[in-house]
């Protein structure tokens, strides 16, 4: 799926359109001004459900779990391994609205890499918000999504991280996370936006970097 990932970019540099294949999943993602489009390289089943491990074309692999992050590889900062106690399910259509939400708790323990960091806890509460205005989504409205924000109390305190933030899809059944907004530590941050490429333009071939 590396191999995969970097024929998408046959050499473009990270800031290019890339040449999207129709029989691959995409994962917009930015971290500060850089954005890459990953791979879904496949489905990895854990007993708190199915894991999405995406591929860049660098070589960086992103794990999400219903657009939770549960670890990372080839970054600057990585989440070695992620555990849960709690974890609630993304609330359905008829969830209450952002009024009046008194927000679900739950608890994460994680592994920080570099500096062998293993145990963090985090107590985290999710509450629904209103569609936030300052977002890096790209190929939806903010407006179109039900909004979530995740604030966390760390232990140490040292490993505090920024309040999280989900979008998700108001038109499939089962609640999916479109777009988020996740850091792994207080100066690391990404987005992850789920990516339908546009259509092709007429006369180029459908299978382009394949």
């Amino acid at each position: 799926m590396l191999d995969a990932a970097r024929l998408v970019y046959k050499g473009q540099p990270a800031a290019a359109q890339p040449n999207f294949n129709p029989a691959y999943r995409y994962l917009r993602t930015q971290i500060g001004d850089r954005t890459i489009f990953m791979v879904l390289g496949y489905i990895d089943q854990r007993p708190e459900g199915p894991v999405e491990v995406w591929y860049s074309g660098s070589g960086e692999v992103v794990r999400l779990l219903n657009g939770q992050l549960v670890g990372t590889t080839g970054l600057s900062t990585d989440w070695r391994n992620v555990r849960f106690t709690g974890l609630p399910a993304w609330p359905g259509a008829d969830a209450p609205s952002a009024t009046g939400n008194s927000g679900q708790s739950y608890a994460r323990l994680r592994d920080l890499m570099p500096g062998y960091r293993f145990g963090i806890r985090d107590e985290i509460v999710r509450t629904s918000i209103s569609p936030p205005r300052n977002t890096a989504l790209a190929g939806a409205d903010a407006a179109s999504l039900r909004w979530y924000e995740e604030r966390s109390v760390s232990r140490p305190s040292t490993a505090s991280l920024p309040t999280a933030r989900f979008g998700i899809s108001r038109s499939s059944e089962k609640p999916q996370v479109v777009y988020s907004e996740q850091c792994l530590s207080s100066d690391f941050c990404m987005s992850f936006e789920q990516w339908t490429p546009p259509a092709p333009a007429v006369g180029r071939s459908a299978s382009s970097g394949t």
